[in-house]
């Protein structure tokens, strides 16, 4: 009980999540005690390419405003996870030779996709009510210590 009540005298006083003006939300990323943050990073990318076609570099840096706590050294991860998904057929690429620069690969939302989006939508609506229950049990049993 005394790592937990740490834990979140820790918490109240921000030393674990920073509030930063530039986020959307609070980096929820790098809060897991111990143990490594649950990957929901399909997710996220079906939902970002539901809302729009987009090119890698430009979904990396929307999912970093979304607080995943990301740096230039995890892009590679983002581009591997887009090169699956489209091998599994969720999402396809086209590319876009067009403007300054570069050629972009332009990634896209399949019906696919989006089946498997709402089947995420699902499944985190679960996740969601069990970790309500999870945090209502903890703060009864927190208000017995």
């Amino acid at each position: 009980m005394e790592i937990i009540n740490n834990w979140i005298s820790n918490h109240e006083r921000g030393q674990v999540v920073q509030e930063t003006a530039s986020k959307k939300a609070d980096t929820w990323y790098g809060c897991w005690p111990g143990e490594r943050p649950p990957k929901f990073l399909r997710p996220y990318l079906l939902l970002l390419l539901l809302k729009q076609k987009s090119h890698g570099y430009e979904l990396f840096e929307r999912l970093k405003s979304m607080g995943f706590d990301y740096t230039a050294q995890d892009a590679g991860y983002v581009y591997r996870k887009l090169r699956a998904m489209e091998s599994e057929g969720l999402i396809a690429s086209e590319w876009d030779t067009k403007g300054i620069g570069p050629a972009k690969r332009i990634y896209k939302l399949t019906p696919k996709g989006f089946i498997s989006l709402g089947e995420w939508a699902k499944s985190l609506e679960q996740l969601k009510a069990n970790l309500e229950e999870f945090l209502d049990d903890f703060k009864e049993e927190k208000s017995k210590a």
